[in-house]
């Protein structure tokens, strides 16, 4: 079974980033041909990035390093859902990242983004250089949420659209098709290294 992990990106308190990750989360799970598992950064408690040696070395010393190669080692292809901060994305979210590096590799990538005027797509380029940089194999089609807070109803839930969830479903299957050509190339890719 192909497992796919969806990130979410922010720890601001009132983050809007959980609604368009369980959103993403839910589509996902209502699929039979993927394993998905939605990892909050919150919750995961990483301190800015402690390690000692570079991840290319693959030298843990920190229990929680350890624990989160595991879990993103396990992992056949990403969703990051993603803020837009100045330009870029959360540092938070780069600091996941940085953790590792052989865990990321030969495995594809999608994003969910939300922001302003541009929907989050600023971040989204800058996270693409670093998907080229950790190998992984990142995936061109995107959702944009541009002015998210003008789709929120009086409960302040975002309105997602048929449009939405079509784009949802087609990016879905673009991962899981390149997750399973992937899976089967990194045992390969993974010899040469």
């Amino acid at each position: 079974m192909i497992k796919i992990k969806i990130l979410t990106g922010s720890v601001r308190p009132g983050r809007f980033n959980t609604q368009p990750a369980n959103w993403i989360y839910e589509i996902a799970k209502g699929r039979t041909d993927i394993h998905v598992e939605l990892l909050d950064v919150a919750s995961l408690n990483l301190p800015l990035l402690d390690e000692p040696v570079p991840p290319s070395q693959r030298q843990y010393t920190k229990t929680h390093t350890k624990e989160w190669s595991k879990i993103i080692d396990n992992a056949d292809g990403f969703i990051f859902v993603t803020p837009e901060y100045n330009h870029s994305f959360s540092p938070v979210l780069k600091n996941a990242i940085d953790y590792l590096w052989f865990e990321w590799h030969h495995k594809p990538v999608s994003y969910v983004s939300y922001g302003s005027l541009a929907g989050g797509s600023r971040a989204v380029e800058h996270l693409r250089s670093i998907a080229a940089e950790t190998k992984m194999y990142d995936l061109r089609e995107q959702i944009l949420l541009p002015n998210y807070w003008e789709h929120l109803d009086e409960e302040g839930k975002y309105q997602f659209t048929d449009r939405h969830v079509h784009a949802a479903n087609g990016i879905l299957d673009d991962l899981i098709f390149w997750a399973k050509t992937m899976k089967a190339a990194r045992k390969t890719l993974q010899s040469t290294q």
